[in-house]
C-alpha cells in the first residue's frame, strides 16, 4: 500500500511539472567590451578582451575580440599598444614590464563596440615586512591523518598603519612535482575567523601540464589567502597557520623547499575575490540572490587590478 501511494504521488508530481515561458523583459544596454587583467609588478603586460552578450537568447560560441586596439597609459601618458597573442584567444600582450609605484589606465576599442577605459590603477610599491617562524610536525585539530607544521607570521607595526590588502600563497617543491599547500588558520587566528578581514581566491601557479598521477592535462592552481591589514594583530602576536609539508602520495614525500609568496594587491581585487568566494553555486542558485557585480571599467565591464609580491623561502 505504501509503495502504491508513493507511485501515485510521483505520477501526480511529475504530471504537474511542465515548461513555462516566463516572458521576462530584461534590460540590455547592448554589447560592450569586457577587460580583465592583473598588472603584476616586474612582469609583462597581459590583458584579456572579450565582449558582453544578452542574457536572453542564444549564448554565443565565442566572445573573444581578435581585432581590438588595446592601449596602456602610464602615469598619464600613452605608454604602449598591446599586440594580440598568437597562443591564447582574446589575450593582448606586451614585453614591457609593469612598474611598481606607477599608475596605469587601459583603453580598448573595437569595431561596432563602444570604447572602454579602466579607472586609474596604482601598482603597489611597498611590500609587507614579516618575520616567519616554523615549527615542524605539530599536533593539529585540522587534520590528524597527515603531519603538519605550524607557521607563525609576525607583521611589523608599519604593516598595520595604512589599510592595505595582503596576499599569501604557499608552494611546496618536491623531487618531480610542484604543488600548492593549504593555509589552515589556527583557532586563535582572528583574520581567518572574521569574515570582513579575509577571503580566498584561486591563482594559476604553472602552465598546463600532464598530471603525473592521472595522466590528464591540467593547470596547477593554488589557493590564495587575502587579508585586510587593518585586521592584523599587534607585532608580538603571530598570524598562525597549519601547513602541509608532505605530499599526499604513497609513500609520502617531504617537500624539498617551501616558498611563501607574500604580496600586496589593490582593493578592487580584494573586493572582487570576496564576491566570487561568496557567490552562490549549485542548488544555492535556486534560493539565494546573486552577489552584486563589481567593475572599474568605464563604458564596459571587467576588472583591471594590480599587485606586487616577493618570495620568501621558509626555513
Amino acid at each position: 500500500l505504501i509503495m502504491k501511494n508513493f507511485l501515485v504521488f510521483v505520477f501526480i508530481f511529475f504530471s504537474a511539472c511542465k515548461n513555462t515561458d516566463l516572458n521576462l523583459t530584461i534590460p540590455y544596454e547592448g554589447d560592450k567590451l569586457v577587460l580583465w587583467g592583473k598588472l603584476k609588478a616586474g612582469e609583462p603586460l597581459r590583458i584579456q578582451v572579450t565582449k558582453s552578450f544578452n542574457a536572453v537568447g542564444v549564448i554565443p560560441d565565442d566572445i573573444t575580440i581578435p581585432n581590438a586596439t588595446v592601449v596602456l597609459f602610464k602615469n598619464g601618458k600613452q605608454y604602449v599598444t598591446l599586440s594580440y597573442s598568437a597562443d591564447e584567444a582574446g589575450i593582448y600582450v606586451s614585453d614591457s614590464l609593469v612598474e611598481a609605484g606607477a599608475t596605469y589606465i587601459v583603453k580598448a576599442s573595437a569595431p561596432t563596440l563602444p570604447e572602454a577605459e579602466s579607472m586609474p590603477v596604482l601598482v603597489p610599491a611597498e611590500l609587507p615586512e614579516v618575520t616567519i617562524q616554523r615549527t615542524r610536525n605539530v599536533p593539529s585539530g585540522i587534520d590528524q591523518d597527515f603531519p603538519q607544521d605550524l607557521l607563525n607570521l609576525y607583521f611589523t607595526e608599519q604593516s598595520r598603519q595604512t589599510e592595505q590588502y595582503f596576499t599569501l600563497l604557499l608552494i611546496n617543491y618536491y623531487t618531480k612535482d610542484t604543488t600548492s599547500t593549504s593555509l589552515n588558520g589556527t583557532p586563535d587566528n582572528m583574520l581567518v575567523q572574521e569574515e570582513d578581514c579575509h577571503t580566498w581566491a584561486t591563482e594559476k601557479i604553472l602552465s598546463p601540464r600532464i598530471d603525473p598521477i592521472s595522466g590528464l592535462m591540467n593547470t596547477p592552481k593554488a589557493s590564495v589567502f587575502l587579508m585586510n591589514s587593518k585586521c592584523l594583530p599587534s607585532p608580538e602576536i603571530p598570524v598562525a597557520f597549519y601547513i602541509y609539508s608532505q605530499s599526499f602520495k604513497t609513500p609520502p614525500e617531504t617537500a624539498l623547499r617551501t616558498d611563501l609568496k607574500i604580496g600586496v594587491t589593490t582593493k578592487e581585487a580584494f573586493d572582487y575575490a570576496k564576491l566570487e568566494y561568496d557567490q552562490p553555486e549549485g542548488l544555492d542558485l535556486l534560493v539565494l540572490p546573486p552577489q552584486r557585480a563589481i567593475t572599474n571599467i568605464k563604458n564596459g565591464y571587467g576588472l583591471i587590478s594590480a599587485s606586487n609580491e616577493k618570495t620568501i623561502t621558509i626555513p
